[in-house]
């Protein structure tokens, strides 16, 4: 028998100003994993509790039936036989998330319930708010993202129901960008009044202190150029247009070193200013380690993305004080500020058009630097998790106001 949501407690704290608030924070990955949702799920969490918040951590909601989806798309893939289907986004699934977080709530003492996607709030019946905090609408997603072309019909129409019922059953929906949000209050009509936006910040533990980041900014050289690609998709994130702009900026005579992370280069050889990473986890020190070098080493992040929400790569390398040069789609657009923290492209801009721009800045020492200072800056007031716990804390606590 399914757990009552009328049985919960449903009285509202009235010491909420004075007393701690307490959050069930519901997803279907492990929080406590840096490597889950390249490490969101997790320094989400941990900018929520920096700002005394109470967390219950419910992690892994339906894993078994999460790992049965997966081993069936694998097979479905292997042998062509039937359709993918969604791992996550069905009826089914949502109910599964909903049953187990009513199931919790029931011995509960939390406020709110918060989660960093919208389907575990999509079917959830119970009397306390009801919040998530995302990069995308399923309708955004769709409409950015090639690999969606193909989706059978049966699972997009799913997939806009959930969102819609999410969105009917939140009481805030918070987003990590004003185009996220504009696709939520377009494609399902929901009340401006139910949304907030505020980016979400680099994913980086513990990045380095201000006056070690403007050292570091001092001390680069200009004796040859340092480009950086971190994707795990090589083609959705735009490595062959990297490899073009190195190629272009190397034929101009442009002394450079080209880093490629994430992935491997589907390319038959690399040129000899190139080197391939590959995956660089940020579970261990010296993946965290070689990380950080290599953005504080970088003269500038290429990012020429297909498909973006938002992309943390730039918050973290403008942490390390490194401007971003990034393709103008999805929530991009959101952390670069073109001339302060880097450049926008739009997507059918030509690689030429990035080395011009690159060739320009590494040319002129004094405003490179005054850009990477700027990155820095715009890291530490916008586009960290201090600045996104602080948010959301003073989100909630609005909510539990009304």
């Amino acid at each position: 028998m399914l757990p009552d949501h009328t049985a919960e407690r449903t009285e509202l704290r009235t010491d909420i100003a004075t007393s701690q608030l307490r959050v069930t924070y519901a997803t279907s990955y492990d929080p406590q994993d840096v490597r889950a949702w390249s490490g969101t799920v997790y320094h989400m969490a941990k900018a929520m509790e920096a700002q005394g918040i109470s967390m219950e951590y419910m992690g892994k909601l339906a894993k078994n039936q999460l790992f049965v989806n997966k081993a069936i798309n694998k097979i479905s893939r292997m042998t062509n036989f039937g359709d993918l289907f969604p791992v996550e986004r069905t009826t089914r699934m949502a109910q599964h998330f909903a049953d187990a977080i009513r199931e919790h709530l029931l011995h509960s003492r939390s406020d709110i319930v918060f989660s960093p996607s919208s389907l575990p709030i999509a079917l959830l019946k119970t009397k306390r708010p009801k919040v998530f905090y995302t990069d995308a609408t399923f309708a955004g997603i769709l409409a950015k993202d090639p690999a969606f072309k193909s989706y059978p019909k049966k699972y997009i129409a799913e997939g806009h129901k959930l969102e819609q019922a999410a969105l009917d059953n939140c009481d805030l929906a918070m987003y990590a960008s004003n185009w996220a949000a504009q696709t939520a209050m377009h494609y399902y009509k929901v009340d401006e009044r139910k949304v907030r936006v505020f980016p979400f910040g680099g994913n980086f533990s513990v990045p380095p202190p201000r006056a070690e980041v403007l050292k570091n900014i001092g001390d680069r050289k200009f004796d040859h150029c340092e480009l950086l690609f971190v994707g795990v998709n090589w083609t959705n994130k735009g490595g062959p247009k990297v490899m073009d702009v190195a190629r272009i900026l190397h034929e101009r005579g442009v002394p450079l070193k080209l880093h490629l992370v994430g992935c491997e280069p589907l390319v038959d050889k690399l040129p000899s200013y190139a080197t391939a990473h590959g995956f660089i986890s940020k579970a261990t020190p010296e993946g965290r380690d070689l990380l950080k070098k290599l953005y504080a080493n970088a003269h500038f992040l290429l990012l020429p993305t297909l498909a973006d929400c938002l992309g943390l790569v730039m918050c973290e390398a403008n942490s390390l004080g490194v401007p971003s040069m990034a393709n103008d789609v999805g929530g991009v657009g959101e952390v670069v500020r073109p001339g302060i923290n880097g450049h926008l492209f739009p997507a059918e801009a030509p690689a030429s058009d990035w080395a011009d721009t690159i060739e320009k800045l590494f040319e002129d020492p004094k405003t490179y630097r005054q850009m990477a200072m700027d990155s820095r800056t715009e890291y530490e007031t916008r586009l960290n998790w201090d600045v996104a716990g602080r948010s959301i804390k003073e989100a909630l606590l609005g909510l539990l106001k009304k």
